[in-house]
């Protein structure tokens, strides 16, 4: 904590004040990285085009989150996203992070409706669910790359590159009315 402070120009007081524990710090990072996420996808799905369109564009963010200079926060949010999956009791303030990620859920909610009214995407009665599978799959093996990144262990001879284009692929072709 001292650390923190330190890098804030802050007391170590002030930062207990703020955050008693470390978990609460912890907590309060993980829902402004997925506050951060929120906003840009707001701009997408707020934005003109189509469902397809703005589906293509969602998961061209989605592979720009694992590059290089998002990679920290990919690595905090799937380490902060397995404490909370590990943790033996309730992680306190769990509701900051997990209102920033209905937030989320209520875009790709909003999309999936675009997607039936344009008939960019097969319309379906799951469209909604279907939709938000392939994001959490898309976003889940984005945190796993990012995570990975640069260990030589689990390499996996195909380029993440490629691999998460292989991925979007898939995903919007499978969408194709």
């Amino acid at each position: 904590m001292q650390e923190i402070a330190t890098a804030a120009s802050l007391g170590v007081a002030t930062v207990f004040r703020y955050f008693p524990k470390k978990e609460h710090l912890i907590v309060a990072v993980a829902s402004y990285i997925v506050q951060s996420e929120v906003i840009i996808f707001e701009k997408i799905v707020h934005g003109e085009g189509t469902c397809y369109e703005k589906l293509n564009e969602i998961f061209d963010t989605l592979i720009f989150f694992q590059q290089a200079e998002h990679q920290q926060n990919s690595k905090l949010i799937e380490a902060f996203e397995c404490y909370v999956a590990l943790s033996k009791e309730p992680v306190e303030h769990m509701e900051l992070y997990q209102t920033e990620y209905n937030k989320i859920i209520g875009l790709f909610t909003e999309l999936a409706a675009l997607g039936e009214q344009d008939h960019s995407v097969r319309a379906g009665s799951n469209s909604v669910n279907i939709l938000l599978t392939m994001m959490n799959v898309f976003g889940t093996f984005s945190k796993k790359m990012s995570m990975l990144e640069g260990i030589d262990a689990f390499n996996t001879r195909v380029d993440p590159s490629e691999q998460f284009n292989l991925l979007k692929s898939l995903f919007l072709e499978s969408l194709k009315p």
